[in-house]
């Protein structure tokens, strides 16, 4: 009786201990994670400059669909990751000085670049598999 109340009890923490890993692993799962702690969510307040940005988004999404190999996807890869890494950095400063709005518009960019990421990714198992 008491091992399998103690498997239980180690069982559930596990599940939280990997949720926790998975959400501060994510940078877009972590920001958004600090915004709830804030008590704001995403879609409250942002304004970006939707239709420039949206047409920049579907632009890289034609590319990655129009790519005839593996060398051209890995560039667009390549330059997706150096908006996100330079995303996590503003996002990050943004955090740091308490500035929620600022936090909010970066994220909704990382959220469209995270997504070209899965399309990324998507594209060159084509190739692998």
């Amino acid at each position: 009786m008491y091992a399998q109340t103690e498997k239980e009890f180690s069982l559930r923490h596990s599940a939280i201990v990997n949720r926790a890993y998975n959400t501060l692993r994510e940078p877009l799962a972590r920001g958004l994670y600090m915004l709830r702690l804030s008590q704001e969510k995403l879609e409250q307040e942002v304004h970006v400059d939707t239709s420039e940005f949206l047409g920049e988004i579907l632009e890289v999404n034609e590319a990655i669909s129009e790519a005839d190999s593996p060398d051209a996807v890995a560039v667009i890869a390549a330059n997706n990751q150096s908006k996100i890494d330079e995303l996590v950095r503003h996002i990050s400063d943004a955090f740091k000085q308490n500035d929620h709005i600022t936090a909010k518009q970066l994220l909704f960019r990382l959220k469209y670049y995270s997504s070209v990421d899965k399309n990324v990714k998507d594209a060159l198992q084509k190739y692998v598999g």
